[in-house]
């Protein structure tokens, strides 16, 4: 399971205003600490030398009953679906050699459990009052609420900012395509602003998912400042990428995922994103011209399939070729007709009609 698809699944469990939850929050609110264990039955018996029953309690989940049950020593045991409590005060008795970074005996304990199992475990801290969660060999704290949401409004607003930036970039990306004025720095500061506003959103994304039901509207402000933000960025690589022909599917994702692994110092030096478009470093970006394919442009005409631009790039080679292109040139292109070709032709000449209106 990849990570962030672990993390919603944990974050599912024990977000605000689930049942799990609340049962957590009754055991903090009385400044009482807890280990908690999410398994079945078969897996106990699995695990039966590393599990030592105390009580089989073999009833509905309710937060009261998890709260009343906690205060005993060992762990409490519930179903994975968090719908049923097994046991209660159990023993767990996990390989000491596994090594831990924990100096608390529940959270050790924990922790090792998770490791040796890949059972999920939350340990609740009485002294510093944080919820840990281990999962295999993944360790997630919760956030205190409060500072949770001063979090996501601190990120939402850097996303903003680069939202906004991104578009103006965009923007004028637009006119110098259509003029024929590209400069690879021009490219490289586009990428760089869009790369850079999905980067904060997927540093906020795990508190959003932290608040649950209450992160709805947060969700839904981030999802319109990225609207099609991702597919902005694969047609840039499309139209920009260093190669005659447009990019196979398996090497447009290599090269956009090589944009996400590049450092916060790496995504400001412009000749090093222009070197992942396939150009070499020792170009001088704010010099070098460069001519886009059309992918985006044409991405922005209705009802032109991709299927139909590619076809187009194939045919005219780039933006440019496209452009000149006639109905009868057009027509020739598989899978457009008559309908089609105007409607590429009436894009162009909307798209310059804009421009030249925003440039009085």
């Amino acid at each position: 399971m990849a990570k962030i698809e672990l993390f919603k699944e944990i974050m599912q469990m024990v977000s605000p205003g689930t049942e799990l939850r609340n049962g957590i929050d009754n055991i903090l609110s009385a400044n009482s600490g807890a280990l908690i264990v999410l398994m079945s039955e078969e897996d106990i018996k699995r695990w039966q030398t590393l599990v030592q029953p105390g009580f089989y309690v073999n009833c509905e989940f309710t937060p009261q009953r998890l709260f009343e049950l906690s205060k005993m020593d060992g762990a409490v045991i519930i179903t994975e679906d968090a719908k049923k409590i097994l046991y209660a005060n159990v023993q767990l008795v996990p390989n000491s050699d596994i090594p831990t970074s924990e100096t608390g005996m529940r959270h050790r304990n924990a922790e090792r459990f998770a490791k040796q199992t890949g059972r999920p475990a939350v340990a609740i801290s009485r002294r510093r009052a944080i919820i840990s969660v281990y999962w295999g060999g993944f360790h997630y704290v919760l956030n205190d609420y409060n500072l949770l949401f001063t979090k996501l409004n601190q990120g939402l607003k850097a996303l903003e900012k680069y939202s906004e930036s991104f578009a103006k970039a965009l923007d004028a990306l637009e006119i110098l395509e259509i003029e024929g004025l590209v400069t690879l720095f021009d490219i490289s500061k586009t990428i760089e602003k869009a790369v850079r506003a999905q980067m904060i959103a997927n540093e906020i994304e795990p508190y959003i998912l932290e608040t649950g039901i209450d992160g709805r509207l947060i969700q839904m402000q981030k999802d319109e400042m990225l609207r099609e933000i991702i597919e902005t960025i694969e047609l840039l690589v499309l139209d920009y990428y260093n190669a005659e022909t447009a990019l196979e599917e398996n090497k447009l994702k290599e090269v956009f995922s090589r944009f996400f692994q590049m450092t916060e110092k790496e995504l400001g030096d412009y000749s090093r994103i222009a070197s992942v478009l396939g150009y070499k470093s020792d170009t001088t970006i704010t010099e070098f011209t460069v001519f886009p394919k059309g992918f985006r442009l044409l991405r922005k005409i209705p009802k032109i399939p991709m299927s139909v631009i590619y076809n187009l790039v194939r045919q005219f080679s780039n933006l440019t070729g496209i452009e000149s292109a006639t109905t009868e040139d057009l027509k020739e292109v598989d899978g457009i007709g008559e309908a089609r070709a105007r409607a590429i032709i009436l894009g162009f000449a909307n798209l310059r009609k804009k421009i030249n209106l925003s440039d009085r």
